[in-house]
């Protein structure tokens, strides 16, 4: 009894081979796939252990652009110590990044070991090709077998693979096919030539090639752990998956600033917002909040707030946006040696997103169409790079440049007081005004100017096509910069920032004001191109006859002091002035005679239900005119009906439907005209008959 059930509801201690299944190509499959991932994931990380940091110095401090021109970098003391340092910071390796480094290697390592595990498999089982179907192997004979030992060999297989005998395993009804074809292949004579012939005992067959699944994936006592596998996969996995970085990204907007700053970026920042509203705006932002603070941060703030003049009372007065403000004013004021490590670093990590957090300010200044508050804020944004404060002078931006070399610029007889009129001037009149300079400090001016150089705006508005501008156009204003210190092949590398913790590209803010009308922004745009020559088009449309003063003004976030502007004055003509004349070509106009799909469509149904009614019409007609000829009267002169004469095109020529010609009038009226006449012979038969009756 026991016996019988174990039989019945158990399998074999030793499990047999999967007769039929070859799962050789999945294991092909699974070396290229893994090989495809290892081989290039191997030389990075060679590469990264060779050439420690390559990656993020490429990132920050590239060679050439992703248009072939080379970065021009700039050579001053300070900004060549400030590469190095990033370069040797990024080959350093920290506690971090070593333990990221081994994680990767482990995981290559394992890599690795499944591929050449799977290669020596393939060599140990024998399968180093895909099956081909043998029916002695399939049998389990030798290939000299006589016909009484395959038949013994088929009984017993078909006997012990039976799908009847086998419910639980979804590869019996194969496997019996496979026994099958293969006793057909050694005893039938077709199926043998077929088999000898193609390799096929049904004949010639399509190749087909298909990734399989591995053997034991397909037994009965893996079934429960690959169902668990995979809703703990569908159930568990996935969800948590999008769940993550739906918290990870729900928070951010698409400019990569904290959805809480936009909020109170734009609720707090005014028409009157100016740049001295700039560090408390930047102190209090979401992203500057989450900068942890320390028990020794509030004795360090204390002395640093002594040395740190604040431009305008202090509105917030949360600690953390109190500290936050005291960094970026130090920072502003260049006070940086008076800040703890500690703060120095937090100060860093101010600077580093304050990027984006002073976009968002220009953008919603950009929206409002305030153009002095965009103004201010890209102020602001030049003074957190250049580290100047608000009522500092331009020339500290030159480097070894101090109060008393900008004394000293300011009083000399031809006085300098502007960035650009610095950068304007010739290397001797330079020479002259840093009289007393050290050779080394005075190389680093040069190397200053030759970077920074100097920009020429050119503008234009047309209307495109045409000769004069109306109300109601779309004008376009062509904008040209260009670079004149580069070259055609180089392009604009970071700015001289020594005090900024990273890399800064040069930008540039074009904006198209109506100086009447509280220079309201028309236009505006932001130029992330580094080249030599930028090419911008701004359309707006035009709004106001007569004469139009606009201001295209372009402004660099980077440096102070070197902005463009340029006016653009333009008549504009009343639309009922000049009037637009649009000309059209022949095809166009003969496609506009074309009929549309549409019309067509509905032409075809109007065509049908006409000829339906016309049919009935004549049917009515006949009806009409066997009942006249069979009256007791007898019939009528002129009273005997007519067919009306068809059309080729199966239209009555009296119907109401108008042709291309006109001709629908004309049988119209030819149809009236024939009522008339058989009204007209209708009266004479009348009179005909009551004389006789009179006589």
């Amino acid at each position: 009894m026991s016996g019988g059930f174990r039989d019945s509801f158990t399998k074999e201690d030793t499990k047999e081979d999967l007769l039929g299944y070859d799962d050789t190509a999945f294991y092909y499959f699974m070396i290229t796939i893994l090989s495809c991932v290892a081989l290039p994931w191997s030389l990075s990380v060679v590469s990264s252990l060779a050439f420690p940091g390559q990656v993020k110095l490429q990132k920050e401090f590239p060679k050439k652009s992703s248009w072939g021109c080379s970065y021009h970098y700039c050579q001053t003391s300070d900004m060549v110590a400030k590469v190095d340092e990033a370069r040797r910071k990024a080959r350093s390796w920290t506690k971090s990044s070593f333990c990221w480094w081994l994680v990767k290697a482990a995981l290559l390592v394992s890599i690795w070991v499944g591929i050449v595990s799977t290669v020596v498999y393939l060599r140990t089982s024998g399968q180093k090709e895909i099956n081909k179907f043998d029916p002695f192997v399939i049998l389990d004979v030798a290939s000299e077998a006589t016909n009484r030992q395959i038949k013994s060999a088929y009984r017993r297989l078909s006997l012990q693979y039976h799908p009847d005998k086998n419910p639980d395993d979804p590869l019996a009804a194969s496997r019996f096919i496979q026994i099958s074809k293969a006793y057909a292949a050694l005893t039938d004579e077709v199926a043998k030539r077929n088999w000898e012939k193609y390799g096929n005992p049904d004949g010639p067959q399509t190749t087909k090639v298909g990734i399989g699944l591995p053997r034991f994936l397909l037994e009965k006592d893996s079934s429960l752990h690959i169902l668990c596998s995979f809703f703990f996969v569908i159930i568990i996995v996935v969800p948590m998956t999008f769940i993550c970085y739906y918290n990870r990204t729900k928070n951010y907007a698409a400019n990569g600033v904290l959805i809480e700053t936009l909020q109170f970026l734009g609720y707090y920042i005014t028409e009157s917002s100016r740049t001295k509203m700039g560090p408390e705006l930047l102190a209090a932002c979401a992203e500057s909040r989450n900068i942890p603070t320390r028990p020794t941060d509030n004795q360090q703030i204390k002395r640093l707030g002594g040395m740190v003049i604040e431009h305008k009372k202090r509105v917030f007065t949360l600690p953390v946006v109190a500290k936050n403000q005291y960094l970026v004013w130090a920072h502003m004021q260049r006070r940086h040696h008076l800040m703890s490590t500690e703060l120095r670093g937090d100060a860093d990590e101010l600077l580093r997103h304050s990027m984006k957090v002073t976009q968002a300010m220009i953008e919603i200044a950009c929206m409002r169409e305030w153009f002095a508050t965009a103004q201010a804020m890209i102020e602001f944004r030049r003074c957190l790079v250049q580290a100047l404060d608000i009522r500092s002078s331009q020339l500290l931006q030159i480097p070894h440049f101090s109060e008393e070399w900008v004394k000293q610029c300011s009083t000399d007889r031809n006085p300098v007081s502007t960035l650009a009129e610095f950068l304007e001037s010739d290397v001797e009149r330079r020479k002259a005004l840093l009289y007393g300079m050290s050779a080394d400090h005075l190389a680093d001016v040069e190397a200053f100017c030759a970077h920074a150089g100097q920009v020429e705006l050119q503008a234009e508005i047309v209307v495109e096509d045409e000769g004069e501008i109306v109300v109601g156009d779309v004008a376009t204003c062509n904008v040209r910069l260009l670079r004149k210190h580069l070259r055609e092949d180089e392009a604009m590398g970071p700015v001289h920032a020594p005090l900024y913790p990273e890399p800064k590209i040069e930008e540039w803010w074009i904006f198209l004001v109506e100086e009447e009308d509280k220079k309201r922004i028309v236009h505006f745009e932001r130029i992330l191109d580094p080249g030599r020559l930028v090419e911008e088009q701004l359309r707006f449309q035009v709004t106001r006859p007569g004469k139009n003063n606009l201001v295209l003004h372009a402004l660099c976030d980077s440096y102070a002091g070197i902005d463009k502007r340029v006016e653009l004055n333009f008549d504009a003509m009343a639309e009922d002035q000049h009037k637009r004349e649009l000309p059209a070509h022949e095809e166009d106009m003969e496609l506009d005679l074309q009929p549309t799909l549409f019309q067509q469509w509905m032409g075809d149904l109007g065509r049908g239900d006409e000829s339906e009614e016309e049919e009935e019409e004549e049917e009515e007609e006949l009806d009409d005119g066997a009942g006249n000829s069979g009256s007791p009267n007898g019939s009528r002169r002129g009273a005997t009906p007519t067919k009306s004469p068809r059309s080729p095109g199966g239209d009555k020529a009296g119907s109401s439907r108008r042709s291309p010609s006109g001709a629908a009038g004309e049988d119209t009226k030819a149809e009236a005209g024939g009522d008339v006449q058989e009204s007209g012979e209708d009266d004479d038969d009348d009179d005909t008959s009551s004389g006789s009756d009179d006589d």
